[in-house]
């Protein structure tokens, strides 16, 4: 496979549906540990969707090291008990860093050299629902004040800015979420102010255009101006 290059000031994102893969290819690519941690789930779109991330990954992965998809070499170890099942890592001598995210209909994965990333898809089914007890435990004071008069809309756009950024530290949900403050929903996304050590000028926040009936964002811990690219997966294919 030709390499291509992954620009230093790129984010890129790549976009797949979980029905889009034939099955043959995502069993040649993915190793069978993911298989299996894949066939654990009960809904057959959830194991769908969790092989297709490990495909897109490794597939996006080799477009541009060159190498085959299924040589990619993924590290999921996790921090706290040292199982597979953690953010992925790249080597350090490739570069690059990784994230990956899955819901309703489709699949992200998010690669940059910039810094720690993460990238964040979520499911709105139920477009103007509003849940006030979730948002007052999400959001801070001022966040709920600035809601519109369509909270409904507003607050899937703030949660996937918040995942983005837990994501790209790696804390997960272990940071109550309603510690971190960003720009209101119809404002460029930008982290205002957070618990952890990390300025927040040194970090980077876009909103993703995943189309109807999700939102997503990818968060990116690096100084740097931040430039993405979307990318879908039919051209992997």
């Amino acid at each position: 496979m030709a390499a291509d290059q992954l620009l230093d000031d790129e984010c890129r994102i790549w976009w797949a549906r979980p029905d889009q893969v034939p099955k043959s290819l995502l069993t040649t690519v993915v190793p069978e540990a993911e298989q299996r941690r894949a066939g654990r789930y009960r809904q057959r779109v959830d194991r769908l969707r969790s092989l297709t991330g490990a495909w897109l990954l490794r597939t996006a992965v080799a477009r541009i090291t060159g190498e085959r998809p299924g040589d990619v070499l993924i590290d999921r170890t996790c921090a706290d008990c040292g199982q597979q099942h953690g953010r992925p890592r790249l080597p350090d001598a490739v570069g690059i860093e990784v994230s990956v995210s899955h819901a309703g209909s489709l699949v992200a994965v998010a690669l940059t050299r910039l810094g720690d990333v993460g990238v964040d898809v979520e499911h709105a089914p139920l477009i103007g629902h509003f849940d006030h007890e979730l948002a007052e435990n999400t959001l801070s004071a001022r966040e709920l004040a600035a809601l519109s008069d369509q909270p409904g809309i507003d607050f899937p756009r703030l949660w996937v800015r918040k995942e983005a950024l837990l994501k790209a530290t790696g804390r997960g949900l272990r940071m109550p979420m309603s510690r971190i403050e960003v720009t209101p929903a119809d404002r460029p996304p930008s982290l205002l102010a957070w618990p952890l050590g990390i300025p927040v000028d040194q970090v980077r926040l876009a909103d993703l255009t995943p189309g109807q009936r999700h939102h997503a964002a990818v968060a990116v811990l690096t100084g740097a101006p931040l430039r993405v690219h979307e990318l879908h997966a039919d051209l992997l294919l």
